[in-house]
């Protein structure tokens, strides 16, 4: 029976995989693989099928029913829960973007970069302004288009290369902060969903830290032994087309509109009042509006205003919460399969060596997501596939979930960044005119150290902390 549990479970892992490397939508894959695997776990395995309602018998209609019933209470939690915390920053993201509140915070954020001299500390520099504004400005995608607008063409006009331009933005990858959607779908894992603040600080800030500290310091000499080696292969030709830096139209002060809901939620941390992300960014919207009354004296623009932020809403919910539900169910009937507690209860008998142990299941789930993140172009999703199973491994081995948990969002995030299908990668490849795989190939070995650094803290986190 354990043999048939891993074969299982890798197994399914690979069929779900393939498919969505055959560019099936993953929101299918994932659900209608998940509803197979809870029903084969029933009968294979003996794995009750959560939510469903006791009864002295069952038969296969009642099984098929039972995990309809997983997936309605899925699509309900989900909703009033980290769904609708997701949701609220999308709309509040869209509404900062509509009145160019954070490009304008962009736009500023590159004034100083112009006054380092050296191109490559230059490139650094930027990593670094990229990682900072990405606390507030959680979309990758999102931020990249951002500082593609604002940041890019002065790279370019301090004769650095589109291609190692591109490059460096590509690797502003983590998703991280409490207004972060992987980072409150973190929290709701580990049951923490109202101390998302809490989580930042005590753990996430440290590998956030040591990504940062470690690729800002790499930039200059990687990308200046690339430069090298494509100069002696005489490939130093990029092409660069005359660029437009635009000062978006909006008052200087609105560059702190992004950042109020980080204010609110972490003086609320400080203050020990209890507030949670969605109180925080309707708080946020109602101050804009006031604000934005006040400078344009037309009530009908808030009206039209409000409709960005519900159509904000409404597409985080197409292209992630319905992700994060799909794979909550396929996570469920991939833990049914009872594989992965196969694997990690042998790893446990090796007793004394038990940080072996974990130090194994960090290193494989973490490369396990950051593949499936590199396969589905997709940081969330990948997150929402494989990271529902480590709090219950976390458990096994006696470790706070969290620790085990954090390092696969962050290894989603860099997998995100090493695939030529992420939206972030296509929008960087489209603007500078170049194949996506011409950014890849250059930024992976950076990406891969991101891993071991992430894997490194993580084992800290979980054996020392």
């Amino acid at each position: 029976m354990p043999i048939f549990m891993i074969a299982s479970t890798i197994l399914a892992v690979f069929v779900v995989s393939y498919y969505v490397l055959k560019k099936y939508n993953p929101i299918f894959v994932f659900l209608f693989s998940g509803l197979i695997l809870l029903i084969i776990s029933y009968y294979f395995v003996g794995s009750s099928i959560p939510k469903a309602p006791v009864r002295e018998h069952n038969n296969f209609l009642n099984v098929l029913l039972d995990s309809y019933f997983f997936l309605v209470a899925t699509f309900k939690s989900q909703l009033s829960g980290t769904g609708l915390i997701i949701m609220s920053v999308a709309g509040f993201a869209a509404y900062m973007k509509c009145i160019n509140a954070s490009a304008k915070l962009a736009f500023l954020a590159n004034k100083p970069l112009g006054k380092i001299k050296n191109k490559y500390l230059i490139l650094s520099g930027t990593f670094v302004v990229g990682m900072l504004l990405k606390i507030v400005i959680s979309s990758y995608t999102g931020l990249l288009l951002l500082l593609l607008a604002c940041i890019y063409p002065v790279l370019v006009s301090l004769k650095i290369r589109p291609v190692t331009a591109v490059c460096v933005l590509s690797l502003i990858a983590l998703d991280y902060g409490p207004k972060d959607a992987n980072s409150i779908t973190m929290a709701g894992m580990v049951n923490q969903s109202d101390n998302v603040v809490g989580l930042f600080l005590n753990y996430q800030i440290y590998s956030v830290i040591a990504y940062i500290v470690t690729i800002a310091i790499l930039i200059p000499i990687y990308f200046s032994w690339i430069d090298k080696k494509d100069k002696e292969k005489n490939l130093l030709q990029d092409e660069v087309g005359d660029i437009e830096i635009i000062d978006p139209k909006c008052p200087t002060f609105y560059i702190f509109f992004p950042w109020l809901p980080v204010v609110f939620l972490f003086g609320s941390y400080f203050l020990g009042i209890k507030l949670d992300v969605v109180s925080a960014n309707f708080m946020s919207i109602s101050i804009v509006f006031l604000i934005e009354f006040l400078r344009h004296r037309d009530a009908r623009k808030l009206g039209n205003d409000m409709s960005v932020i519900l159509k904000g809403m409404a597409e985080i919910f197409v292209s992630v919460v319905s992700i994060l539900i799909a794979a909550s169910v396929f996570a469920k009937g991939i833990e049914n399969l009872g594989g992965l507690s196969v694997l990690v209860d042998a790893m446990k008998s090796l007793g004394g060596a038990s940080w072996v142990a974990i130090l194994f299941c960090i290193v494989v789930l973490s490369f396990l997501v950051y593949f499936a993140g590199v396969i589905m172009g997709s940081g969330i999703a990948a997150f929402n596939a494989f990271g529902k199973l480590a709090p219950e491994i976390a458990t096994k081995l006696g470790i706070e979930p969290i620790t085990l948990v954090l390092p696969l969002e962050i290894a989603s995030c860099l997998g995100r960044a090493a695939s030529p299908i992420s939206g972030g990668i296509l929008a960087l490849a489209g603007f500078a005119k170049l194949n996506p795989m011409d950014i890849i190939k250059r930024s992976t070995p950076l990406l891969i150290i991101g891993m071991i650094v992430n894997i490194m803290v993580a084992f800290y986190l979980a054996t020392f902390n």
